[in-house]
C-alpha cells in the first residue's frame, strides 16, 4: 500500500489560498501540492488532505490526455 507524509503547508494571505506538500514515503522525489481551506488547522489538516486527494483522484480518473498538435 502506497502512502505519502504531510511535509508542509502553505498560507498565502494575499490571495487567501493555502496548500498542502505531500512526499510519497517509499519515492522522496515523488511530490504533490494540492489546494485545502483557507488558514487550515495542523489538526485538520490530515483529513482536509484526504479530501484533496480523493477528489483529485476522481477528477484524474476522467480525465482526457491530448496530445499536441
Amino acid at each position: 500500500m502506497a502512502a505519502a507524509t504531510i511535509v508542509g503547508i502553505n498560507h498565502d494571505f494575499r490571495t487567501k489560498k493555502s496548500h498542502v506538500l505531500l512526499v510519497w514515503d517509499d519515492e522522496p522525489d515523488k511530490r504533490l501540492s494540492l489546494p485545502v481551506p483557507f488558514g487550515c488547522s495542523l489538526e485538520d489538516l490530515p483529513g482536509e488532505a484526504d479530501k484533496a486527494v480523493r477528489a483529485l483522484s476522481a477528477e484524474t480518473a476522467a480525465l482526457v490526455i491530448k496530445s499536441v498538435e
